[in-house]
């Protein structure tokens, strides 16, 4: 008798370049500008009725609009209907804070629509290994460079068509796939841990893994570049040709800069996904970091925030185990010899002695120390069957949300 294995429905994104005709590249522009009309016109009556009818969530399809304005026919239906669903579910969630909806404007919104796999609408046509064709509704047979191969057995969802700032056209396709789910370990031989450092990204106990300054910098280097070209796009009559060239030539500056993250990012997270069996990495807040000190730059080139879901996903397919130790804890003003908290250390002390041992740290390193060894303490609680801590579906192992004033006296660890 076969032992029955336990799976699990997961969707899937894979992303590929695109090579539409000029007619096609007119209808796509069309598909954005009219997701655009319909999000804002839908938007103008649930803001109406809202005020009108406290509560009450309008839901109107596009076929109203259809009417009176007969262009909105011209382009795949579903796209709109997918507008009208993204619009309900952004209404529902601000008109409950008291906010609402942003208006989509010209040239500022983000140029992508998104249609659903029904009857076999969308499909992949392979003519050879260099000449494939993806079929999409309205648009027809469109050129596609597929540098991977999509398994037989994973069934298409849906598809998003979108438009990057350099003018190039990619596709995103969501399957969904059918995998055999892993148990999660529970024996931790290898553990790495990761504190962060805005020069160098990220610092490691283990000191494998440690990153230097000239490793990333992605934007910084090109930012010289970037503000010539801005200089010049300034200069330019807005609308004209030379502007719209102008315009992708920054935009291509930008792709080189995320690509190069991403690259680095990715290559990092498979190493150490494959080396360890768990990864400790601080919950800090990015966000309000990269609002303090003018720190906004340097907080979002380097990436930090992706790494970890990176690693999140990756540790995940494995049966590991992602742990994020609570902002709160003083993992560098601890000493990791005698657990002795020094209050007065500053954010720009980078090596410090203890007053209680005498011990002398780096800044970096010493906090390293003190994650892994609160990450091993964590991983040791869960394995024991600690209700304080969730292991979540994405595979990251932390400690329960709080209520908002349980930290009301606490003052966060100024690293």
């Amino acid at each position: 008798m076969e032992e029955k294995v336990d799976t699990i429905i997961v969707s899937k994104c894979m992303e590929f370049r695109i090579k539409p005709t000029m007619e096609q590249k007119i209808l796509i522009w069309k598909t954005f500008g009219c997701c655009r009309f319909v999000w804002n016109h839908l938007l103008d009556e649930r803001i109406s009725h809202e005020k009108v009818n406290k509560g009450k969530l309008l839901n109107t399809t596009p076929a109203h609009l259809k009417k009176d304005n007969p262009f909105l026919s011209e382009v795949d239906s579903m796209a709109l209907i997918n507008t009208q669903l993204n619009l309900n579910q952004a209404c529902k969630k601000l008109f409950a804070k008291g906010k609402a909806p942003k208006f989509r404007a010209k040239g500022k919104d983000r140029r992508s629509y998104t249609t659903n796999w029904i009857n076999n609408n969308i499909e992949i046509i392979h003519r050879s290994d260099t000449e494939n064709y993806i079929k999409l509704p309205k648009l027809g047979r469109v050129r596609i460079i597929l540098h991977r191969s999509i398994p037989d057995e994973w069934r298409m969802k849906h598809a998003t068509v979108k438009e990057t700032a350099s003018g190039k056209f990619f596709i995103s396709l969501t399957f969904d796939v059918e995998i055999r789910q892993k148990e999660t370990i529970r024996k931790f031989d290898r553990i790495e841990a990761f504190d962060y450092s805005m020069p160098s990204l990220v610092v490691s106990a283990s000191g494998e893994n440690d990153i230097t300054s000239d490793d990333i910098r992605w934007y910084r280097n090109l930012e010289k570049r970037i503000a010539k070209e801005q200089r010049r796009l300034s200069r330019m009559q807005h609308g004209s040709r030379n502007h719209w060239e102008q315009k992708h030539k920054i935009g291509k500056l930008h792709e080189k800069a995320r690509n190069r993250r991403k690259d680095f990012l990715h290559k990092l997270s498979r190493k150490v996904s494959d080396s360890f069996d768990a990864v400790v990495v601080e919950d800090i807040n990015l966000q309000h970091m990269s609002q303090a000190l003018n720190f906004g730059k340097s907080v979002y080139d380097n990436g930090y925030g992706l790494l970890r879901n990176m690693l999140a996903y990756k540790l995940e397919e494995q049966g590991k185990v992602l742990v994020k130790v609570d902002r709160f804890f003083p993992s560098s003003k601890r000493c990791s010899a005698c657990h002795a908290v020094n209050h007065d250390l500053q954010l720009s002390d980078r090596e410090w002695t203890c007053k209680s041992c005498g011990t002398h740290h780096d800044r970096d390193k010493n906090s390293c120390k003190n994650l892994l060894d609160e990450g091993k303490d964590i991983l040791n609680r869960w394995a024991g069957g600690d209700s304080s801590l969730i292991l979540a579906p994405s595979g990251v192992l932390s400690e329960k949300k709080l209520h908002p004033q349980a930290h009301s006296n606490v003052r966060q660890d100024g690293e």
